[in-house]
């Protein structure tokens, strides 16, 4: 993971040259000096795609290693909780939020006239990249939205044209929707969600009808709770070797997902 920061920095770095014929033009349309991000989305895609010395803040999950394996690059900026009352008095000229969750923060940064673009988590890929395009501009660096999203790509590659069916659970039993950016993002891993009755399985239906392949979240995986241990019971139960994402990646999809679907595409090929 650290080599695939050092190249999302080179990506970003290459972006700079692109950039520099439309500075004068972007310092007119009022650059941010000091933004703030609210949400572990958001905090992801601000770390990715801004200078340094623009962000003031991100949220206390972007700090945290496991949430995120970016939180190295929000050393030394301030922890927020999320509403707007934690970011205010570093005097941000641009507050990002991330959707519903962050709905009352929006709306009492709009009241003192601060700027606000919110960015609802994505629920396609495409949806995804509109994101990325959306904090890119606004933070000034457009080119450098293009490199992530081209990187992306890239990484993600074209869905294969055969799947295996398998089913993704993650903590507690609960499934990835076959509409969702998971099940998307799935796809290109050579990987068909199966389709379930309800969002949540049970143990006792893994066991009766275990999928050709189950795809298991690693997500705190060193911290005890009732939801990781039942992943650990359907292992157990289940008699058949899982595959494995990832948590971070997928609870909070972004551009770094591409990066577990090429590792789990060449893992089930194999």
């Amino acid at each position: 993971m650290g080599r695939l920061i050092a190249f999302l920095g080179l990506l970003a770095f290459a972006a700079t040259a692109a950039e520099a014929a439309n500075h004068e033009v972007s310092a007119e349309a009022g650059t941010p000096a000091r933004v703030a991000s609210l949400g572990l989305c958001t905090d992801e895609l601000v770390l990715l795609l801004a200078e340094p010395d623009q962000l003031v803040s991100v949220s206390f999950l972007g700090h945290d290693l496991r949430e995120t394996p970016l939180a190295p690059k929000a050393r030394g900026l301030h922890s927020n909780d999320g509403r707007f009352s934690s970011v205010a008095h570093l005097k941000p000229d641009l507050v990002i939020t991330g959707g519903a969750v962050n709905r009352f923060a929006r709306e009492l940064a709009e009241r003192t006239g601060t700027r606000v673009v919110d960015v609802p988590p994505p629920q396609t890929l495409a949806a995804l990249r509109d994101n990325i395009r959306t904090v890119a501009a606004v933070l000034g660096h457009p080119a450098r939205g293009a490199a992530l999203i081209g990187w992306m790509d890239a990484k993600l590659k074209a869905a294969p044209a055969r799947a295996n069916d398998a089913l993704m659970v993650v903590a507690g039993g609960l499934t990835p929707d076959v509409h969702s950016i998971a099940a998307e993002l799935l796809a290109h891993a050579g990987i068909r969600q199966m389709v379930m009755s309800s969002s949540r399985v049970s143990l006792e239906g893994l066991v009766a009808t275990p999928p050709p392949l189950l795809i298991l979240s690693r997500y705190r995986a060193d911290q005890f709770s009732l939801p990781q241990e039942w992943l650990g019971t359907a292992t157990r139960l289940s008699g058949r070797k899982p595959a494995y994402v990832d948590g971070r990646f997928w609870s909070c999809p972004g551009p770094l997902a591409a990066a577990d679907v090429a590792r789990l595409r060449a893992e089930i090929t194999q």
